[in-house]
């Protein structure tokens, strides 16, 4: 197929990730919960201690779409835009370590991806973080791949690397191993140019000073945020993560074309010749081990090792030379991918549309003035009501009686009123509602 060029290929593959990015911005739901802890830290509504794992980064993102008037699309619209770059790194990676034609599927393949094309128009950082995660893996490599050396340009490596931090600070050790890994499977190239490898080293550390500095003010310690940030991904044991990625659904967990490649990719590790493919197994399976045992497991969480396996498998599947069956698969995962994502966007927003109705309620109730509320839902209630919400189970404190305060429980995720009443000393007035699915408690 001499008119499949490299080109077409990667142009395709970022015409169908842009779709379905406007399609996530046009059809998408209100925010999420992550979503909404960011553009409150944004507004400059966040809860005491300002959720400070919450990373600058993306809360810069963030403030853009608060600027633009706060709407759904405009908070979600420069991630958009950043997260378009994960084709290209991906695209970059498979260049960097085999050739143009690898990167080019690999990076089709991704754009049929589902959990990562549904994340495409969202306020998150996985995308962008790992955008430049992968950007900045494919210089490193291309450069230290080189018969002579690396050049000058791999200092760039470094505020690439610093800018997956800043969006997202769990790229952390990632970056650590990248970095690490390189210098171990490239010990001879950096030892041919060392000043050039520690000036990208430095730089890199220069450029981590600003965070440590705020650490320090916020915590008293240069590394206290990271720890906090270390802190909050929830697992009920060591290892929960790992099973998660190595005994879910393959297809539906990481994507239908997606499964298969990764599964290539790991078997075929034992015949990988070249230290650029075995630096991308060495950062894969590192990040999918240390993030699997401290951590539950979620496909956005791995984005960087599944994107690896993925060029990794691809380079495998291309000695089958089908290149036909290959770009019907692909078609068709595009096709099927654009289907799913309508139908997720359709059930999302028919189940964030309680909250919204909430705090429809509670703004009409309230008017203007200064209120509090309890629930299950805290950064999407406290995002579209304005008001100050504390979680039913954490609820140790009364709620201040200098706000009109509510209750609010869903069919999803109902409160427990009368105990909250008892322990507040309060009684409750139930305000009308438009959906049933829906109730929500004036509290006096």
């Amino acid at each position: 197929m001499p008119w499949l060029t490299d080109r077409r290929l990667i142009s395709a593959a970022l015409l169908v990730w842009i779709a379905m990015a406007l399609v996530g911005l046009v059809l998408g739901p209100a925010l999420g919960h992550d979503e909404a802890a960011f553009a409150l830290v944004a507004r400059g509504d966040g809860p005491p201690g300002g959720w400070l794992y919450r990373s600058e980064g993306t809360v810069a993102i963030a403030k853009l779409g608060v600027a633009l008037g706060g709407a759904a699309w405009q908070l979600r619209l420069a991630s958009a835009v950043l997260g378009t770059g994960f084709v290209i790194a991906v695209f970059a990676v498979g260049r960097a370590a085999f050739h143009a034609r690898t990167g080019a599927w690999a990076a089709a393949l991704i754009a049929g991806a589902h959990p990562m094309v549904q994340r495409s128009s969202e306020l998150l950082s996985d995308l962008p973080a790992a955008a430049c995660l992968l950007g900045g893996m494919a210089l490193l490599a291309g450069e230290l791949d080189r018969a002579g050396g690396p050049r000058r340009r791999i200092v760039a490596v470094a505020p690439l690397f610093a800018a997956a931090f800043y969006v997202r600070y769990g790229s952390a050790p990632v970056i650590a191993l990248a970095v690490g890994a390189a210098l171990l499977v490239w010990w001879r190239a950096v030892a041919l140019r060392p000043i050039r490898v520690l000036a990208m080293v430095v730089t890199l550390a220069l450029l981590g000073i600003p965070h440590l500095l705020r650490s320090r003010a916020a915590t008293g310690t240069m590394l206290g945020i990271l720890k906090v940030s270390a802190g909050v991904p929830r697992h009920a044991y060591v290892g929960e993560g790992l099973v998660t990625y190595l005994t879910s659904n393959p297809f539906l967990f990481y994507g239908a074309l997606i499964a298969p490649a990764v599964a290539l990719g790991l078997v075929g590790l034992p015949w990988v010749r070249g230290k650029a493919p075995w630096y991308l197994a060495i950062v894969a399976l590192a990040q999918l081990v240390s993030l699997g045992l401290k951590s539950h497991g979620q496909p956005r969480y791995v984005f960087v090792a599944t994107a690896l396996f993925v060029v990794l498998g691809v380079d495998r599947l291309a000695r089958l030379d089908r290149p036909r069956v290959a770009l019907g698969l692909v078609a068709t995962s595009w096709l099927a991918v654009a289907i799913v994502g309508v139908l997720r966007y359709r059930y999302l927003d028919d189940e964030y549309a309680v909250i919204v109705e909430a705090a429809r309620v509670i703004r009409a109730d309230t008017g203007d003035r200064p209120c509090a509320a309890v629930a299950l839902i805290v950064p999407q209630l406290m995002w579209y009501s304005g008001c100050e919400v504390a979680a039913s189970g954490l609820l140790d404190a009364p709620l201040p009686a200098d706000r009109t305060r509510y209750a609010v429980t869903f069919t999803r995720w109902p409160i427990d009123l009368a105990s909250i009443l008892a322990a507040q000393h309060l009684h409750a007035t139930l305000l009308p509602a438009a959906d049933p699915r829906t109730k929500v408690w004036r509290l006096q």
